[in-house]
């Protein structure tokens, strides 16, 4: 019996082994795909381009409304060791500000938009995350803010109307972590009277902003694409 319960101990403990090599070396062989994948040329600053305003009609500015309006990251991670091989961690916040102008009717116009999100307010699922990326990643200590201000767009509409849904491109320039870049995020909006409601979306790269992807000894691994979302109403 003795014998026995050895024989089936040992054949245990082998198994063991053999599934935490496997897994090590699943984490190693995710980990290096992943590496793979992380390169990317910064674009660097665009120049502005937004011209000036003539005689096509005024401007209305619009005001981001903070209680109403969330900025989010989603990056796709790998918790080998949690069986969370294919999680999307989210972060939220509601911290964001801003302002643009808006000109409505022939010739429809977005301009001077300027948002700012405070980075030290994102929040997700899991609270050790959050202070790993606030210490480690974003460095929000010494980064506390992320920066967008336009530079330009494309695909308005040639007139605009109350209460029409319409999809553009603004493009413009995101500094956070002490780096610059441009950046174009897909919107989607309207207007209803003195309110706007929409979403900007943009996929960025961490190591543009010389943000290294988190990678805990090859078990917690994260791409390098982030998606952003900024879901805003905005008042006059």
């Amino acid at each position: 019996m003795n014998k026995r319960l050895i024989r089936i101990t040992g054949i245990a403990v082998i198994l063991t082994i053999v599934l935490v090599i496997a897994g090590i070396l699943y984490a190693a062989h995710f980990a290096s795909t992943v590496a793979a994948n992380q390169k990317h040329t910064a674009p660097g600053a665009l120049k502005v381009t937004e011209t000036p305003i003539f005689s096509t009609g005024p401007l209305q500015t619009f005001q981001i409304a903070s209680n109403q309006s969330t900025t989010s990251y989603s990056v796709y991670e790998n918790l080998i060791f949690e069986n969370k091989p294919n999680n999307n961690a989210i972060g939220k916040t509601n911290a964001v500000t801003g302002n643009f102008q808006i000109r409505t009717g022939t010739s429809p116009r977005v301009a001077g938009m300027n948002i700012i999100v405070d980075l030290r307010t994102l929040q997700s699922d899991s609270p050790r995350r959050d202070s790993y990326i606030q210490q480690n990643t974003l460095q929000t200590d010494t980064y506390p803010y992320a920066t967008f201000v336009s530079v330009s767009t494309q695909g308005l509409p040639a007139s605009y109307t109350d209460g029409q849904t319409v999809n553009f491109q603004l493009l413009g320039n995101l500094t956070m972590h002490g780096k610059t870049n441009a950046e174009t995020f897909a919107v989607q909006g309207k207007i209803d009277g003195d309110t706007i409601t929409g979403t900007a979306t943009s996929t960025i790269y961490m190591t543009d902003f010389d943000i290294q992807p988190p990678s805990l000894a090859n078990i917690a691994i994260s791409q390098n694409q982030v998606l952003v979302t900024l879901a805003f109403t905005a008042k006059a």
